[in-house]
């Protein structure tokens, strides 16, 4: 008994320690991209945009901690870390498909390579973490009032919205005026059925089980992390240029307002790509922390081939970046 009391005192110290690491971890960090921000210190400036993701991050990780008792960072390292990992595979697949259509473009990044790989890795493994952590916040708390009212979804209704997702991914290819509004649906109406029948954490199924009220979270966190990277790469150093034929105008922080609509379905891509991985992973919580058993089992040699597999997004799609900014570079001291 006296040894399971110590187990127990030794697992509330390592949280303890967690908890304080993460905490003056997001402090020092908040204080490197504010400082860099508004100084203009080099490379402080240029990673201002990453360093305020990972400060918010972190900051967050404790105050859900204190506010729920447990949290990603802290409480789900685990989780924690392939969600971070897969974050930025999921952003360069999300690139890629701009790089197709030509949406917006970044200028102003680093010149020297490790400077700027280091951007996009840091930039890219933030965006998962930062929606689940938003969406934590945003979730309703407590119970709900009034019953679940699910959605039924049928065999034909998913081959619909898998045809329409296929087709809203090609027309911008014919019609470039439309990219920007059918890219943004286009993923999460093919992925979504597949994820669905595979058993695999959807917002579908979240839906047939009266869940709405976490897919609206989602969507408003997407919308939040929109407005809050907005602002970050508005204030200086790398940032993006945006080409929305017919939005173009009345633009907010860099972007025409009819932009901003697309964030929440941004989100839903994001949720769909990374419920994916748990085609390798398994079992694991969800973005929104929901926990999940896949219902494939994938043989021995499956889940190494997806470090591989991630480790080759990770380069091709910095490659492709690199060639859609090239001539849009400047060089840090």
């Amino acid at each position: 008994m006296k040894a399971g009391r110590n187990r127990e005192k030794g697992k509330s110290t390592v949280r303890d320690l967690k908890a304080s690491a993460v905490l003056y971890s997001g402090l020092l960090l908040a204080f490197m991209g504010l400082g860099g921000m508004f100084t203009g210190f080099e490379p402080l400036a240029s990673f201002a945009a990453p360093l305020l993701w990972w400060s918010y991050i972190a900051l967050s990780d404790s105050l859900l901690l204190s506010l729920k008792g447990e949290s990603l960072i802290i409480s789900r390292t685990d989780d924690f870390l392939w969600m971070a990992s897969c974050s930025a595979a999921a952003w360069l697949v999300l690139e890629s498909i701009n790089a197709a259509l030509g949406v917006w473009q970044y200028i102003n990044l680093p010149a020297q390579l490790p400077f700027r790989w280091t951007w996009y890795l840091a930039c890219g493994s933030a965006m998962l973490p930062a929606l689940h952590q938003s969406a934590a916040y945003l979730a309703p708390l407590g119970k709900k009032k009034t019953a679940p009212r699910p959605l039924n979804f049928t065999e034909k209704s998913l081959d619909y919205m898998q045809a329409a997702g296929i087709a809203a991914f090609f027309l911008p290819f014919f019609f470039p005026s439309l990219s920007f509004p059918l890219a943004a649906i286009a993923l999460p109406l093919v992925l979504e059925p597949l994820n669905y029948r595979l058993r695999l954490p959807s917002l579908i199924g979240l839906l047939s089980k009266g869940e709405k009220d976490k897919v609206a979270a989602l969507a408003a966190a997407g919308l939040v992390c929109g407005l809050a990277g907005e602002a970050w790469l508005y204030a200086g150093g790398p940032s993006r240029v945006y080409g929305l034929g017919y939005a173009d105008g009345l633009p907010f922080m860099g972007l025409p307002l009819a932009g901003y609509a697309a964030f929440p379905f941004l989100a839903f891509s994001a949720f769909s790509l990374y419920s994916l991985s748990f085609l390798a992973r398994g079992d694991g919580a969800d973005l929104l922390g929901g926990g999940t058993t896949a219902s494939l089992q994938p043989p021995a040699w499956f889940r190494p081939a997806s470090y591989a597999l991630l480790f080759l997004i990770y380069c091709l799609g910095f490659l492709l970046l690199d060639a859609r900014s090239a001539s849009l570079l400047v060089p840090l001291p």
